[in-house]
């Protein structure tokens, strides 16, 4: 008996004790309000990559309402661009400096449909509240290390750049009857060299940023969500090289899609892969640049 009393005595005291709370265990569902709106937390991602709240399913409704309509349009253009043989006739330098701005305009605003489907999911209302400059992070709009950036940028540039020569090499070794975007821009070129001057700069300056937001912070970054990496990168690739409608640049345009996502994934940034897409592109327009001026 006295054992009894002394120990319910003892647990009586514990009881009292300020740091002993056996029956007030805290949990979220206790302190948190329940007027108070919970906003659900960001889909988790592979390593190196933040997470992004939208779905894959957005990501696919989006996607879809972008690239079918730029493929029709794409695979149009080219039909008729394709079907006239005869020789463009030469332009006044007038003339030619006036469509070179003209075409500059409309190639920027055919980009910039690339970005609407990742603006209008990440502004989306039915994604957690957060702040314009929080949203655009989502999209890789964020800082990289200076020097593992410079590094990516240079391996990048040199996996796109010596695919593409190499594979130029192959189709000029085995006489490939294939016809590129730049074979149609160096014969428009002919004529017109100011106007095939504003398609490039749009290329260089323009496609870059408004591609690596569609493809690499939103298609790629989607298809992480549930897929490993490198079946992410194989496909985002393929999506790329696809939606250019060039057939005779399919491969190139995959490796460098592939080098691209990559580096998305690496560096959890934009900025790199917008550097290497940039400079590839501006490579190409050099290539042509000469054929232009003379």
């Amino acid at each position: 008996m006295t054992q009894t009393l002394k120990g319910s005595a003892m647990r009586s005291l514990d009881d009292n004790r300020p740091d002993h709370r056996p029956d007030h265990r805290l949990d979220a569902d206790a302190v948190s309000s329940p007027e108070a709106p919970v906003a659900a937390a960001p889909a988790p991602a592979p390593r190196g990559v933040t997470p992004t709240p939208w779905t894959l399913r957005q990501m696919i409704i989006g996607a879809a309402a972008t690239l079918i309509p730029w493929l029709a349009f794409s695979i149009g253009s080219a039909l008729l661009t394709g079907s006239s043989t005869a020789t463009p006739k030469p332009s006044s330098t007038v003339m030619d400096a006036a469509s070179g701005v003209i075409v500059f305009i409309i190639s920027a605003l055919l980009e910039a449909i690339f970005l609407i489907a990742p603006l209008a999911v990440v502004f989306s209302r039915r994604l957690p509240v957060a702040p314009v400059r929080e949203r655009l992070r989502w999209l890789g709009f964020r800082a990289t290390p200076l020097a593992p950036a410079v590094v990516l940028v240079v391996v990048g540039l040199a996996i796109g750049l010596g695919g593409s020569l190499l594979y130029s090499q192959l189709v000029a070794y085995f006489h490939l009857p294939l016809q590129t975007n730049s074979d149609t821009l160096l014969r428009e070129g002919q004529a017109a060299p100011l106007t095939t001057l504003g398609i490039l700069v749009a290329a260089a300056l323009v496609a870059p940023f408004c591609e690596e937001v569609f493809f690499r912070s939103f298609v790629f970054i989607g298809l992480l969500k549930r897929m490993p990496l490198w079946p992410s990168v194989a496909l985002s690739a393929v999506i790329f090289g696809v939606a250019h409608a060039d057939l005779g640049s399919l491969i190139p345009l995959i490796i460098i899609g592939a080098v691209l996502a990559w580096v998305r994934w690496r560096s959890d940034s934009i900025w790199p892969g917008m550097v290497i897409h940039a400079a590839n592109n501006a490579a190409a327009a050099l290539v042509l640049l000469p054929y232009l001026l003379k």
